[in-house]
């Protein structure tokens, strides 16, 4: 690295610290453009960022004595997604998802400051509303980092690592990982270790409250080892600083684990703990369609006294978790009415599909109870949804308007008009070609490199590059049929065209532009 090179990545960390959100990414595009390995600029940016992306908890005591939200990290996630979504992409492209991310990093810094308009992030400006000339510029460190714990034997510290994250707990389960971390043939129990806690803490009723706890730590511990991966765990600790303390962070919930665990010592009396590996039996048609139908219809009570009886008839978990995923899909399609009503579905949806990559990926006797957890997060959230009134300044999506149109392109046609559709923000005429499409071909590949293109464009939002990533992985791996998992895409296509954005303003997008691919 040259002088010029190490001036302008002090540049960048003096721009992501003082929240300068466009400079530094630009500085970040400058360094990469130059031949800087991008791999080593994220670990190098994340570790400037890693000390501020905590807070004390999710959860704040306001002066009136009631609670409000503290929202969790999202950097990671964007970057992440970043990196899941390269491969979809044209070679020029390649990079683009993860610059978004690092758009988003000096964003996302001391969330807990933002929230009175301490420093200047995207929870400050849109959130808290503050105007720009009183907000302050002083960063804190919420969490201080630590040294690895490596007193005792392995079994020793992998039980204390665990008791500490269920606990609340950061500073032992912490300084436990970080000294297991480092040996290769402990990672893999790690990784189970770490997803386990992070799923079964989870939230009974994330509806009509103002503390939601919306399945994030389970998203960015599934985030994590992601990129460790794709870093190398030696160069990911900046991500496990600001993932692994937060799990133990307040609030925490197992009430809704502890009642799982109940229902099915009731149902199988011991014999629960195999029925991940005993039931191979998937779902029949019949099956799905009446369990979908009664996620659909939101009550979770009834929904979990299902999961129980198929259980029973010796059906597969992972085949009750996909058919799950494709119900959420279709309420999303069916019954998702205005644009502000899409946030919460997609959290529960990026939930889902982190209990499926446990499920698909480890073994835990613990695993069947993440279904009813899971569902039970889908069905609060359609119940949540259904709920809200019509915005009467915003037409429903009426994508059987536009069919015949749609149906009236070419193949190459349909999928050169879902671009402009999408950035229309025009839900019908995106969701028409896109339905018109999938009936008419069997062609995958090329649509979600269209959809992920799309994706990339967006700016300001990891929940957009998060979702997508989320879709690809469950299309790739669901266990239902192609007719029913075209939903996916339905679904994804929806939230493309129809979620409210932060911004539909192309400032990153043509910075990329002009870095890689003029």
């Amino acid at each position: 690295m040259t002088a010029g090179e190490r001036a302008l990545l002090s540049q960048m960390d003096d721009y992501t610290l003082d929240g300068k959100f466009h400079e530094a990414t630009e500085a970040f595009c400058r360094l990469a453009a130059g031949g800087q390995d991008v791999r080593r600029l994220v670990t190098h940016i994340m570790s400037t960022a890693a000390p501020y992306l905590h807070v004390p908890a999710h959860e704040k005591l306001l002066p009136n004595g009631e609670f409000r939200n503290v929202n969790y990290d999202h950097t990671s996630l964007g970057i992440r997604a970043g990196m899941r979504l390269a491969p979809y992409l044209p070679l020029a492209e390649q990079h683009l998802p993860l610059v978004q991310g690092i758009y988003y990093v000096p964003q996302g810094l001391d969330v807990w400051a933002q929230l009175e308009c301490g420093f200047p992030g995207h929870y400050a400006r849109e959130q808290e509303k503050c105007a720009e000339d009183q907000i302050g510029h002083q960063l804190q460190c919420h969490f201080e980092d630590r040294e690895p714990l490596v007193d005792g034997s392995v079994e020793d510290r992998f039980q204390r690592m665990f008791h500490a994250l269920t606990r609340g707990d950061k500073d032992t389960s912490y300084r436990l990982f970080l000294g297991l971390a480092p040996q290769p043939e402990h990672r893999a129990r790690l990784q189970d270790t770490l997803l386990f806690a992070a799923i079964i803490d989870q939230q009974e009723y994330n509806s009509f409250r103002k503390v939601r706890h919306i399945g994030h730590k389970a998203i960015r511990t599934r985030s994590m080892f992601d990129l460790a991966e794709w870093l190398g765990w030696e160069n990911a600790h900046p991500f496990f600083y600001t993932t692994v303390p937060d799990i133990c962070n307040a609030p925490i919930f197992h009430s809704l684990y502890d009642h799982a665990s109940w229902l099915l010592g009731t149902a199988f009396k011991g014999a629960q703990y195999d029925l991940i590996h005993r039931n191979a039996t998937p779902l029949s048609e019949d099956e799905q369609d009446r369990f979908i139908g009664l996620v659909l219809s939101g009550d979770s009570t009834v929904v979990a006294t299902e999961i129980t009886a198929l259980l029973e008839r010796g059906r597969a978990v992972q085949s009750i978790a996909d058919t799950l995923m494709i119900a959420h899909a279709t309420h999303a399609v069916a019954r998702l009415r205005t644009p502000a009503s899409w946030t919460v579905p997609t959290h529960a949806f990026d939930y889902c599909n982190a209990v499926n990559h446990w499920l698909r990926n480890f073994k835990n006797p613990h695993q069947t109870k993440a279904v009813y957890l899971a569902a039970w997060f889908v069905t609060d959230t359609i119940h949540e949804v259904d709920s809200y009134p019509d915005d009467p300044a915003i037409a429903r999506p009426d994508p059987a308007s536009r069919r015949q149109w749609a149906d009236g392109r070419s193949l190459p046609q349909a999928l050169a008009a879902l671009e402009p559709a999408i950035a229309a923000q025009n839900p019908n005429d995106a969701l028409a070609l896109v339905q018109s499409y999938l009936e008419r071909t069997g062609e995958r590949a090329t649509l979600i490199g269209v959809l992920a293109h799309c994706a990339g464009k967006f700016q300001g939002d990891a929940h957009i590059f998060r979702n997508a990533r989320s879709i690809i992985e469950e299309y790739t791996h669901n266990t239902s049929s192609e007719r029913r998992k075209n939903v996916l895409f339905e679904s994804w296509t929806h939230f493309l065209s129809f979620y409210r954005k932060r911004t539909l303003a192309p400032d990153c997008y043509e910075l990329y532009q002009r870095y890689f691919m003029s």
